[in-house]
């Protein structure tokens, strides 16, 4: 997980601000209250995107619980059918994988898009992880809880969306690969306890002090704002 080749990261005060507390995390030994500050400077920076991140993993995570949904009611074979994947029926998980992948991919050239495919491909890769033959594949998507998938993926957005502009300046800010590996892990998760903590406390109808950033799914649609 890393910056994108060529991207240059936002400027202006509040990105000023977010690079500050990012080497603060460093000079901190990336404490939890040092990350914090730090996700939510991030966040509050981000905000100027925001509404492009809704439609991003609003209309990749539709797609995504829209088939889970059909695996559910039809199978795996019909559920690829329906969305115009036929060609990837009876085909090893893998081919499937990538197929759906690509399927729950936007496509665009933006980058909260491209932040919002990677997020979808590594929670694709995560569920593959125990994925053995198309039996177990149709069962995943079969098992798929639409509350999970969203905090899940909301997860890997944040987590990826942070990196994006952060990774290069945490990896030259520590002093070997191995620590800057085990310091965007420490990230991560403390990302993903936010998450969890705030969904299990009032599915992210309101944002913490920490992490503002609050979902919920209408119409097949996530939402995320401030």
């Amino acid at each position: 997980m890393g910056t994108s080749k060529g991207y240059l990261p936002p400027t202006g005060h509040l990105w000023s601000e977010t690079k500050r507390a990012v080497s603060s995390m460093n000079r901190n030994n990336y404490s939890s209250s040092s990350i914090g500050k730090a996700i939510s400077s991030f966040s509050k920076a981000s905000s100027g995107t925001r509404n492009q991140g809704n439609a991003a993993i609003g209309a990749s995570g539709a797609k995504a619980l829209n088939f889970a949904d059909l695996v559910k009611s039809i199978g795996l074979d019909n559920a690829l059918n329906q969305v115009g994947l036929a060609h990837l029926a009876g085909q090893d998980p893998q081919a499937v994988f990538e197929g759906l992948v690509n399927y729950f991919s936007e496509g665009t050239n933006s980058l909260q898009q491209s932040i919002a495919d990677q997020a979808m491909q590594e929670y694709m890769e995560e569920m593959m992880g125990s994925v053995r033959n198309k039996d177990e594949l149709e069962d995943a998507f079969a098992k798929l809880e639409s509350e999970v998938f969203i905090q899940d993926y909301l997860t890997k957005y944040v987590q990826v969306s942070f990196f994006t502009n952060f990774a290069e300046k945490i990896n030259a800010l520590c002093k070997d690969i191995g620590q800057a590996v085990k310091m965007q892990e420490r990230i991560k998760e403390f990302i993903r306890l936010e998450i969890a903590e705030n969904y299990k406390r009032d599915g992210l109808k309101s944002g913490s002090a920490t992490l503002s950033w609050t979902t919920k799914i209408r119409a097949c649609r996530i939402n995320i704002s401030s």
